[in-house]
């Protein structure tokens, strides 16, 4: 592959004519050089190549990326947490009792989640809450 069959069809760049090729490349040019500089010429091409094809979805789309500076976890883990391990306790504890079938001891299990678990995830929040509450006075 040679300088003159790359095509720059990118029309805000200012090197780009109107027949898509890049500018300034000329057969002749591309002749006269001597074969050792088209071979590096030809790999810094394609490399770029390369890298353009790369960049180019990237920035066609925009990505967003939050990133989390404190360790600390969220509100949603400490919910779901208070709401999964009473119902995992009952799973586990359940062999203790006389369930007939699956279905009372799926019973237990959203039961002592509900009755435990949405407590302790309210009281979670609360604290939550408590915690990020400015001491300051508000601004109307």
């Amino acid at each position: 592959m040679n300088d003159d069959d790359i095509r720059n069809d990118d029309p805000a760049d200012p090197e780009n004519q109107a027949g898509g090729e890049q500018a300034g490349v000329t057969p002749e040019a591309t002749q006269e050089a001597p074969a050792d500089e088209q071979s590096q010429d030809t790999a810094a091409d394609e490399a770029a190549q390369k890298a353009a094809a790369e960049e180019g979805p990237a920035v066609a789309g925009s990505t967003s990326i939050y990133v989390r500076r404190r360790r600390t976890p969220a509100l949603g883990f400490w919910v779901t947490l208070a709401i999964a391990v009473p119902a995992v306790v009952a799973l586990l504890i359940s062999p203790l009792f006389d369930f007939v079938d699956a279905t009372g001891v799926l019973n237990f299990m959203l039961t002592s989640a509900v009755f435990i678990g949405v407590p302790l995830a309210a009281i979670a929040a609360a604290i939550d809450a408590f915690r990020h509450r400015s001491s300051g006075p508000r601004g109307r």
